[in-house]
């Protein structure tokens, strides 16, 4: 049972690796058995990317970046991180993408103009580059993900993220126009 367990991880693993492998050399777009990003909050022709600032990780709630034994490569474990119940980043993007994937507990992420998906171990979730999203635990759960970002890379953060856009029940679009109207004052 826990040789099929791992296995299965494995080629979760490798999956998620391949696919971005493939999409940083352009053999596929953005959709490898995962969501696309919306278009509203993807790139310019030119290449404009999304506000925020480069910076130390922003995160509510305690995270750690921790190894996650079930995800190997070239024989060592891969490194994730590890988010207590609630704790989350803010809304951010990276300039090449990045893909998660659910290794423990019960996770969340959202896409800015989208909801909120809850994640199970084994789900796997793609944000584009240049998408503006989040991440974290859900309320009562730990959670362990492993990140695969694509080239390049980068983090620009943005606003902390609304208890509607936590909770589900907002779309992300009513915190930018929050955080829009702070910023001209």
């Amino acid at each position: 049972m826990l040789m099929s367990y791992l296995i299965r991880y494995r080629r979760l693993c490798l999956f998620a690796v391949s696919a971005a492998a493939l999409l940083a050399v352009g053999l596929v777009g953005p959709r490898v058995g995962v969501a696309a990003a919306q278009g509203a909050t993807r790139a310019t022709a030119g290449g404009s990317g999304c506000p925020g600032k480069e910076g130390p990780t922003q995160y509510l709630g305690k995270t750690e970046v921790r190894p996650s034994p079930r995800a190997v490569v070239n024989g060592k474990p891969m490194t994730g991180t590890w988010s207590e119940p609630g704790a989350h980043s803010y809304w951010h993007c990276h300039p090449g993408g990045q893909f998660l994937i659910v290794m423990e507990g019960v996770g969340r992420a959202q896409k800015r103009g989208e909801r909120m998906r809850e994640l199970k171990v084994g789900d796997i979730e793609y944000a584009g580059p240049w998408v503006e999203h989040w991440h974290g635990a859900g309320p009562d759960a730990e959670v362990q993900f492993v990140q695969v970002a694509m080239q390049p890379t980068g983090t620009r953060w943005q606003e902390k993220v609304s208890d509607a856009d936590y909770l589900g029940n907002d779309n992300g679009v009513a915190s930018r126009l929050a955080n829009l109207q702070s910023l001209e004052k």
